[in-house]
């Protein structure tokens, strides 16, 4: 959870809308701050966070199915709640079956 805090605080590593997403110092400064506050490097803090993210898309998607479904699925992973800041980063990416 505190690799999840510490990304949140760092909105230029999930927020494509803004202007200096693609600016890959500033990407390096963020997960730089994020590592040093989890206690590992920036390798693995990305590679913890890509395990994370996957994850959460799973079951994003397993709730957001249920809800079409007419039931409510409740996930128990232990990190879902604190990554919920990254429902509203994907929203952009969710586009309409062609």
């Amino acid at each position: 959870m505190r690799l999840a805090n510490a990304v949140e605080r760092q909105p230029i590593i999930y927020t494509k809308s803004s202007r200096n997403y693609k600016n890959r110092n500033l990407q390096n400064d963020a997960w730089s701050c994020v590592a040093t506050e989890v206690g590992t490097t920036i390798v693995e803090a990305k590679r913890l966070w890509t395990n994370m993210l996957c994850s959460f898309r799973s079951y994003r998607s397993k709730v957001r199915q249920s809800m079409h479904a007419g039931t409510v699925f409740r996930p128990r992973w232990f990190a879902y709640e604190a990554m919920m800041f990254m429902a509203n980063a994907m929203e952009d990416n969710d586009h309409a079956d062609t």
